[in-house]
């Protein structure tokens, strides 16, 4: 008596299954459902001072440095990247300082924002947000984090 094995048939080259499409290397490269991105500063540290004439870094209260900002993002496209901007106003307009992560590079921890403008107020508050980019088009949104500028006397 002769006996019928039921196998299922494995995906098809280029077919979504789990997150990662077969005929990528190893079939393992994620691919996420949408485009994300996420900003964090680090507990305590939503203030703003000059480091130096070039620098713009996050600090606390009292204007001490320590803390850093985290920026993850998820990608259906390695050609897109992140940008990082700290804005002067709640309309989003008035650019103080941005940053540029390479394309395919989708996980960043830093302390400093290169030439922020001159003129910041103490007690100022500035806007911090984070875009996902892909040919020079936001494509994903972080939620705003609002520091509060903080200048030594």
């Amino acid at each position: 008596m002769s006996r019928t094995i039921v196998q299922s048939f494995g995906p098809i080259y280029g077919e979504p299954v789990n997150g990662t499409v077969m005929g990528r290397p190893n079939g393992s490269v994620y691919v996420p459902l949408s485009n994300k991105i996420t900003l964090k500063v680090d507990t305590g540290y939503n203030y703003a001072k000059y480091e130096s004439a070039t620098q713009l870094s996050v600090c606390n209260s009292a204007g001490a440095f320590g803390g850093y900002y985290r920026c993850n993002a998820e990608a259906q496209d390695l050609a897109s990247y992140m940008r990082q901007v700290i804005y002067s106003d709640a309309e989003l307009t008035t650019i103080v300082s941005d940053r540029y992560n390479a394309a395919g590079h989708f996980s960043s921890t830093a302390r400093r924002m290169p030439n922020p403008i001159e003129g910041l107020e103490d007690g100022q508050t500035l806007y911090f947000i984070a875009y996902l980019m892909n040919n020079s088009v936001p494509i994903a949104t972080s939620d705003v984090i609002e520091l509060t500028m903080v200048v030594p006397e």
